[in-house]
């Protein structure tokens, strides 16, 4: 006896079908880490900007003879370099640009850290709210 398969049962097992091959075919790409996307830029010919790897300068926030700085007190660095702030002192500190192109939103504690990346050139004098005798300043050329 021949069974009889209805078109709509041909279709269903189709469609089941397909959703099957696209789920594990999503499983895959999921398993490897990536997708096709990333894939393609990361084997993209690095442009000039990127060949140059960007540095990371320290600024110490010390106490010497009673007093609180940030050393270096003036920085020269390149754009796209970071700067990260230590806090190696007693007390708490902010690290607030004159400018409001930086701020540490509160204060760094002792022992934590306060980064931030410039990425335009010019001159970024700082200071901290607390100890308003701090100042110094970061250069940044091209």
């Amino acid at each position: 006896m021949k069974t009889f398969v209805s078109l709509y049962g041909q279709r269903s097992r189709s469609l089941w079908a397909i959703l099957a091959v696209m789920v594990v075919m999503s499983l895959i790409v999921v398993a490897w880490g990536g997708s096709t996307i990333t894939a393609a830029a990361s084997t993209r010919a690095p442009t000039h900007a990127s060949k140059r790897h960007h540095v990371v300068h320290t600024v110490r926030i010390v106490e010497r003879n009673g007093r609180y700085s940030f050393q270096p007190g003036r920085l020269t660095i390149k754009a796209g370099d970071v700067v990260v702030w230590k806090n190696a002192s007693d007390a708490p500190h902010t690290v607030s640009s004159d400018t409001g192109v930086f701020n540490t939103g509160g204060v760094v504690s002792p022992n934590q850290t306060f980064t931030f990346t410039f990425t335009r050139a010019g001159a970024f004098k700082y200071h901290c709210n607390i100890h308003l005798y701090m100042h110094a300043a970061i250069v940044v050329t091209h």
